[in-house]
């Protein structure tokens, strides 16, 4: 126990979780304030919605080209990968402008709020902004600089979750807590780029064009694998919201919205924080004997940590959330209760994912992730036509997730164990 808590990777796990523990902390203080004076669980549902379209964009915006800038071996080439994600994300950012521009009359029809029309041209600056937190996260942890990136994530909650309190305090409807979000990244971003400015400047003295072209042939796994994977992962929730939306409604979408947000709260908290350095722990491992020690050791420590969630989801009454929010909520927990289940074993899968990009295995995982997306429509369904009710539908639903993450959980188990060691 000595040895691990001396250890670099339990001090940088430790800072990443203090400063993701108060970013999580503050929302989960002021989701409440939230719900009971200010917004409806129909704006809630708006804004899972509104913010699963948005990501759809911004999760794929860098091709995901940061993945590559942790495991560069010299400065030169991570910092002209960064300029290569960043030329990306500039690309990405005025396409997504362009959809808007011709399509936001059909986005707002479709969802059935005309007023949403004028919104969605947040989307391009939601898209710049939230990229640029990733990449900035990225490159701030190849330099190891784990406090920064612990601030950055305090400093954006309490710009996003402030901004909230404040426009839903001036009657604004879903469209305040979106905007909430987005200031939280570019406020978060800006944070980034004036740490980079003090410590990293004369780092922008080895960009060039042409090198930053060859960082991106590189590291072409990552746009041809890795990015197919992450926009599937992204579909999925717009579809499932989505399902949610057309057959039940926005107000039930705003419970299985605030559900998630209360539940990665507990999961988030240590997922977000673990990953990244657990990133950057197996790029540096170089035999499969220890891959294997460390997946096993930490997915029986994440499994652990997964009941206390579990347990607290069904032991807090129903009729107490109800009081404290209002009888609009008094949904919250039994959809919570369910949602729990299928969000702990995500929890110790997503945790742990980036062992599948360290073994290679991102265009395999691709053709998974498709039968992920089947596997939630047809949970989604089954459970519909079984019996026409919500629970119904959401059991369906979160056994299909259960199935699956339980899944790639062993596949990485039988990956490790196969992996070929000269090439790892």
């Amino acid at each position: 126990m000595l040895k691990l808590r001396e250890s670099e990777f339990f001090r940088n796990t430790l800072i990443l979780f203090s400063g993701s523990f108060l970013s999580q902390i503050i929302p989960f203080l002021v989701l409440p304030i939230l719900q009971k004076y200010f917004y409806s669980p129909a704006d809630f549902g708006l804004l899972a919605v509104f913010v699963s379209f948005f990501e759809l964009f911004s999760q794929i915006a860098t091709l995901k080209l940061e993945f590559g800038i942790v495991i560069q071996r010299t400065l030169r080439s991570a910092i002209n990968l960064v300029y290569g994600a960043m030329r990306v994300v500039l690309g990405v950012t005025i396409f997504s402008f362009i959809i808007v521009l011709f399509f936001k009359s059909q986005i707002a029809e479709y969802y059935g709020e005309p007023k949403i029309e004028n919104y969605l041209f947040l989307l391009p600056l939601y898209v710049l902004a939230s990229s640029m937190n990733d990449i900035a996260s990225y490159w701030f942890n190849r330099r190891k600089r784990f406090n920064t990136m612990a601030v950055s994530k305090v400093v954006q909650t309490s710009m996003a979750e402030g901004v909230k309190i404040l426009l839903g305090y001036l009657s604004f409807s879903f469209i305040g807590l979106v905007i909430g979000r987005m200031l939280g990244f570019c406020i978060s971003a800006c944070y980034f780029f004036y740490h980079f400015m003090k410590q990293d400047k004369r780092a922008l003295r080895l960009v060039t064009t042409k090198e930053s072209n060859e960082q991106i042939r590189q590291n072409k796994k990552f746009i041809f694998f890795t990015t197919p994977s992450v926009f599937i992962g992204t579909l999925i929730n717009l579809v499932y919201l989505n399902l949610f939306l057309a057959y039940f409604g926005k107000e039930v979408v705003g419970m299985i919205g605030v559900s998630m947000t209360y539940l990665s709260a507990g999961f988030g908290v240590i997922a977000v924080s673990f990953s990244q350095v657990f990133y950057s722990k197996i790029s540096e491992t170089r035999t499969k004997d220890a891959l294997l020690e460390l997946y096993t050791r930490f997915s029986k420590n994440l499994a652990l940590l997964a009941l206390v969630p579990i347990l607290l989801a069904y032991l807090i009454p129903s009729q107490l959330v109800a009081n404290i929010l209002g009888d609009e909520w008094i949904s919250l927990m039994p959809i919570a209760r369910i949602m729990v289940l299928w969000l702990a074993v995500w929890f110790v899968s997503s945790s742990l994912s980036f062992i599948y990009m360290r073994l290679g295995k991102q265009g395999l995982m691709l053709i998974f992730d498709c039968v992920h997306l089947l596997m939630i429509v047809a949970g989604f369904f089954i459970g519909y036509l079984l019996n026409s009710s919500l629970e119904a539908a959401l059991w369906g639903f979160t056994i299909a997730q259960i199935l699956y993450y339980s899944f790639v959980i062993y596949l990485a188990f039988y990956f490790i164990r196969n992996a070929d060691e000269s090439k790892l």
